[in-house]
């Protein structure tokens, strides 16, 4: 099965491929043929449309092989992880009376990849590059990183791991930070032989330092997860640094040495002989100072200890608690320029802006801002559940938090000393002193307007 010299996107006349039973799927056209195990092409099966991988790169990958075997046992809507992934649903086989049955080549159906996603490389690429992809907003990026973890950490809780976690297994909504898990043809049980060890530059060090013989798993996923995440939010990868000069060229020796060997993190803070620098990671060197501290702290954990530590490497929740922490920080500003505040630095805090404590959060209160379940009771599952919103009242120049729950939340003012419930949709000025309660029952939850500047 072959384009025949067939152009991405240029139509295939007459090829279809027979799965079992005897049932045919049209190929459309070709998607793509630069992965490195196979072709995706655009087909039609029982009349609805789908992506097919053809795996036909590597001569071990036919029917009964590794990889063939791998995909059997996790295909099918119901082994999905969540609807976030873009599954392998339906596996076909090839008929060509020329090849013997046991050198069959293989594939798999899956759903199209919806418009308005793009692959997370093209949010890696140079401002001048034609396919670059930007976010539309810090609250963007910040939600694609936890629900990059989130889906992760579904797949985990099956009792799988990802095995090869790269950019180019994320398909990115860079309006919303929605994300789709593409290319799940690796994941397999936690720990079992896989044909795969990782994608240089993602893996974790142990696994080169093995001679690839260790078989990845959850700990390495999380490795790769937080180098994931990292270039996300930052772009350059983190072992990237003056330390390349010492490699005029890029070639595997070099990349295991950087990677695998001898990693050192370009912002560790007790070895400073890979800084970034403005020709090896020029994007840490400006993105690093602008998100806070939090996130900053967890990624000097995770490249630092959990390098060569495992058990050290921060687990999908806590990068989702991290996350969310920064967010709560995160407002807009003179007609929608977004900025974090540092409750620490006051310069940093603009005028009318107050802040929440609650259940461990500090929530910088500003016009427009929302308040979120996890923030308020840390439900890590429900990092995106939005609970409350900060409005600006005009009549009283005070800021109104509104109620967005089922549940009646109870207001404290200092000044008069009621107590005032609020029901869904209704409001009540903040101003310090203030106390909400979000949950009367067990446990109780409450919070504390105070205020921010010095």
């Amino acid at each position: 099965m072959s384009t025949d010299g067939k152009k991405t996107g240029e139509l295939i006349e007459n090829k279809t491929v027979v799965m079992a039973g005897s049932a045919c799927v049209t190929l459309n056209y070709l998607i793509s043929d630069a992965g490195g195990q196979g072709d995706v092409y655009h087909a039609t099966f029982r009349g609805h449309d789908y992506a097919l991988k053809w795996y036909c790169k590597q001569k071990e990958d036919v029917i009964g092989g590794a990889q063939y075997g791998t995909i059997t046992e996790i295909y099918g809507e119901e082994k999905k992880p969540s609807e976030k992934f873009i599954w392998p649903l339906m596996m076909l086989t090839g008929k060509n009376p020329s090849v013997p049955v046991e050198e069959k080549r293989f594939g798999y159906l899956m759903e199209l990849l919806p418009d308005g996603y793009y692959e997370m490389e093209h949010f890696l690429r140079m401002d001048t590059d034609e396919k670059a992809v930007r976010f539309k907003s810090y609250n963007a990026m910040l939600v694609a990183g936890m629900n990059i973890a989130a889906a992760m950490q579904k797949l985990h809780l099956k009792g799988w791991s990802y095995k090869d976690l790269n950019p180019k297994n994320f398909a990115i909504h860079p309006e919303n930070g929605d994300v789709l898990v593409v290319d799940n043809d690796n994941v397999s049980v936690d720990g079992a032989l896989c044909s795969v060890r990782g994608t240089k530059g993602y893996m974790a060090p142990e696994i080169p330092k093995s001679g690839y013989k260790l078989n990845p798993n959850i700990r390495t996923d999380y490795y790769s997860l937080a180098t994931i995440l990292y270039r996300l939010f930052f772009v350059d990868h983190p072992m990237d640094g003056k330390l390349w000069e010492k490699f005029p060229i890029c070639n595997d020796k070099a990349e295991d040495m950087m990677y695998a060997i001898k990693p050192v993190f370009h912002f560790d803070p007790n070895n400073d002989s890979n800084r970034p620098t403005e020709e090896y990671a020029p994007n840490a060197l400006v993105r690093w100072r602008a998100l806070p501290q939090e996130i900053r702290n967890l990624f000097i954990a995770a490249f630092t200890d959990g390098i060569s530590d495992p058990w050290k490497r921060p687990p999908e929740n806590v990068w989702i608690t991290t996350i969310a922490k920064a967010r709560d920080k995160l407002i807009r500003v003179n007609g929608g320029r977004e900025q974090f505040v540092n409750f620490e630095n006051p310069k940093s805090i603009p005028p009318r802006c107050l802040e929440l404590k609650v259940s461990g959060s500090r929530i910088a209160l500003y016009p427009q801002k929302a308040i979120y379940e996890i923030s308020v009771d840390g439900n890590v599952h429900q990092y995106g559940n939005i609970v409350g919103g900060i409005v600006y009242d005009k009549k009283t120049d005070k800021l109104m938090i509104r109620n967005l729950t089922d549940q009646v939340w109870r207001c404290y003012a200092p000044d008069t000393k009621k107590l005032t419930s609020i029901e869904k949709g209704q409001e009540h000025p903040v101003y310090p002193g203030v106390m909400i309660e979000f949950q009367h029952g067990r446990p109780k939850i409450v919070g504390e307007i105070i205020i921010t500047q010095s």
